[in-house]
């Protein structure tokens, strides 16, 4: 499979999410979170099918689940999405870089220091 974000499991989410890191001094523990400014899946008609229940990045035969979802609102449409993983350990982090660098390769989302 090739690596994606999906809010409603089968629907593949292409709008590029900005994504801000954080990492404890450690290196074992770290946080993502993604941004998604009018993503598709707002426009979509599975979404009257099919409530948004979480954030799935998928590969291989790997997915990463995350149920902190946050939607805004902009004069009463959803305008931004945001969603936050906790990485607890360095297992997890390890796999969500591994599945973001398949991800920025199939997408052409790019990496920039602060």
């Amino acid at each position: 499979m090739i690596p994606q974000i999906q809010f409603i499991k089968g629907v593949r989410e292409n709008t590029l999410p900005i994504v801000k890191l954080t990492r404890s001094k450690n290196g074992q523990t770290g946080t993502a979170t993604f941004v998604f400014i009018y993503p598709e899946i707002f426009f979509s008609k599975k979404i009257s099918e099919n409530p948004i229940t979480g954030t799935y990045l998928l590969w291989d035969t790997k997915e990463i689940i995350s149920k902190d979802i946050q939607v805004i609102f902009k004069q009463g449409q959803p305008f931004l999405m945001k969603i936050i993983f906790i990485f607890k350990n360095s297992q997890e982090w390890f796999n969500f870089l591994n599945f973001m660098n398949l991800y920025s390769k199939e997408t052409g989302l790019f990496f920039s220091e602060s």
